[in-house]
């Protein structure tokens, strides 16, 4: 989530009502923190939650306060080519199971998580090896993740061969550009602020410049080393540009003159590592991206372009990520047939390759529904439009809902479905769900004439012109 901001620069403010109150009271207790504690030494005061600076800190991004936007040379390398098909398993096609915490596993074990997820008739597991801060969670050995890690999976590969001798099919988490740790070692491969893009760009985080040869490198050389580890598959998520109108003020140093646009940055920097590997490679994707054509909002997500280089598309279809389309934000039953129309578009914009949706595991925006019956529902809209595994996620962890709706799904038993005991559609065929344009359903937006919801109004695909910043080219996002 999109959730901080760059200190010192109030202009870049997510308005407060995005947030959660959670969000809010930290960023307050953060603003009365830092605000004025810039040292007479002229440290930075570039601080926000995910930040590594401290008073004793010598990283480049938080000595300097304004930073320099010269770019070091790199000569981008150049990888074996192994083409783009990568046979993915039955098993893999089937996958369905959950995104897995490194801390959960570091407390658990591969043998007992392995346990827990076959008690709830799942065979999957997706582990974090860079995490959602940028931190390589093994020990990794790639000179420019040395900084970044954060060792809770001492053996990769002891842990890889125990999920396998337990029957587990083992996909290794990769956030792609969304990166709070890499920008404060190396700022210029950051995307920067500013009217001479001087501070780091970070709305909750920080994220790393995708026009990058040597970012691309990185990602690339990071999967290179997980596919070492013996790892079924890699899935990348963050594959994007940072969301929402903050993102308008964004200057990413190495997009040149003439910038490509995101998509096409993020298409071919998915060509870049399908070639690289050998093992399938998925994507998760937002799950508004389902609901709409191309990529209106500039997040450099088109599932038709991305679907050529990857084996499987995950679109992340979290109910409490829909409540744009209900009236006050009252998520009813019928995100259920949002998910299941979203859905059956993407099956239609992924083609051949595997759709392995991600279902929401948690109770938030859903607390009047949650329980086994609103999980049954969305993996029954989730196979009934057309997917061929889900995955499950919860990063807190507490599975038993979950854990007893898969029991009971195993064993023939759905219990009563939430859409009033009706039984799920095989396909839903309705004026507000086409399998081409846009989507802005619920009876709630219909009364509305057809207008959008403020959300999805918001577009800022225009191109802007390129601007020169100091002695290096920055260009803001086209």
């Amino acid at each position: 989530m999109d959730n901080a901001v760059v200190a010192g620069s109030s202009r870049f403010h997510r308005p407060a009502s995005s947030l959660s109150p959670t969000i809010v009271a930290a960023l307050a207790f953060l603003a009365v923190a830092f605000v004025g504690s810039t040292p007479a030494s002229g440290r930075s005061r570039i601080t926000f939650p995910y930040s590594p600076c401290t008073e004793k800190s010598k990283l480049p991004g938080c000595v300097t306060k304004r930073l320099g936007t010269d770019l070091q040379p790199y000569a981008a390398k150049t990888y074996p080519d192994h083409g783009l098909a990568d046979e993915m398993t039955e098993r893999g096609r089937r996958a369905r199971g959950f995104y897995i915490t490194p801390m959960y596993l570091r407390a658990l074990g591969p043998a007992r998580t392995a346990a827990a997820m076959k008690r709830g008739k799942l065979d999957t597991v997706v582990v974090d090896m860079k995490d959602d801060l940028g931190h390589l969670t093994y020990p990794s050995r790639i000179p420019l993740g040395r900084k970044q890690v954060r060792a809770l999976i001492r053996d990769p590969v002891e842990m890889v061969k125990t999920f396998h001798e337990q029957g587990m099919y083992v996909i290794a988490r990769v956030v792609a550009f969304k990166d709070s740790r890499l920008p404060y070692v190396r700022p210029d491969l950051a995307v920067r602020i500013g009217a001479r893009a001087q501070r780091l760009y970070a709305v909750g985080e920080n994220w790393l410049d995708a026009y990058s040869p040597e970012v691309q490198d990185y990602i690339v050389d990071v999967a290179l080393e997980l596919q070492s580890f013996g790892f079924d598959e890699i899935q990348f998520d963050y594959v994007r540009f940072p969301r929402g109108s903050t993102s308008a003020h964004g200057i990413w140093l190495h997009a040149g003159d003439k910038p490509a646009s995101h998509a096409t940055v993020v298409t071919r920097f998915l060509e870049k590592v399908d070639r690289a590997v050998k093992l399938p490679i998925s994507a998760d994707v937002f799950g508004l991206t389902t609901l709409v054509d191309g990529d209106p909002r500039g997040l450099g997500q088109d599932i038709e372009r991305m679907a050529k280089y990857v084996e499987a598309i995950s679109p992340m279809m979290y109910a409490n990520g829909m409540d744009a389309y209900f009236r006050n934000h009252h998520i009813t039953s019928h995100v259920i047939n949002i998910i299941q129309c979203g859905l059956q578009r993407a099956r239609r914009k992924a083609g051949d390759i595997v759709l392995r949706p991600y279902l929401q595991g948690y109770s938030n925006g859903v607390e009047h529904m949650w329980g086994p019956e609103f999980v049954l529902d969305q993996v029954r809209a989730a196979l009934n439009a057309g997917s061929e595994g889900y995955l499950f996620w919860n990063p807190t962890m507490r599975n038993h809902i979950i854990m007893k709706a898969m029991r009971e799904f195993a064993a023939g038993r759905g219990g009563t479905l939430m859409a009033g005991n009706r039984p799920r559609p095989s396909r839903i065929r309705a004026a507000w769900c086409p399998m081409g344009g846009n989507v802005f359903g619920t009876a709630a937006e219909r009364e509305k004439k057809g207008r959008r919801p403020a959300a999805v109004r918001a577009q800022p695909g225009h191109k802007t012109s390129a601007a020169r910043c100091g002695a290096g080219a920055c260009s803001a996002t086209p």
